[in-house]
């Protein structure tokens, strides 16, 4: 929280095989200021004390930012296939 603002938030998940990143978000006038590189790292921490073994997330390919910030604090793009289903036509593409 920055002056009781909240500016930074991410969403941590862990099914007992896998740790799952999402929704990690930071408002626009506060990024590259380190807080999404703090909640990753948070995040990782938790993760590690469950006992989880390895940390997945998804990101669009046309999101060239968030795959830059990724690939900078060491995370690779796995040999997968993700499946997806949309149900609701998505506004964000």
């Amino acid at each position: 929280m920055v002056e009781e603002r909240i500016v930074a938030s991410v969403m941590v998940g862990y099914d007992g095989h896998r740790g799952w990143i999402n929704y990690l978000a930071v408002h626009p006038d506060f990024q590259r200021k380190g807080f999404a590189r703090k909640l990753m790292e948070a995040a990782q921490d938790l993760l590690f004390e469950l006992g989880c073994p390895k940390i997945n997330l998804q990101v669009r390919l046309s999101n060239g930012a968030a795959v830059g910030f990724y690939k900078s604090i060491g995370y690779v793009q796995d040999e997968v296939v993700s499946f997806g289903k949309r149900i609701i036509p998505d506004t964000a593409a």
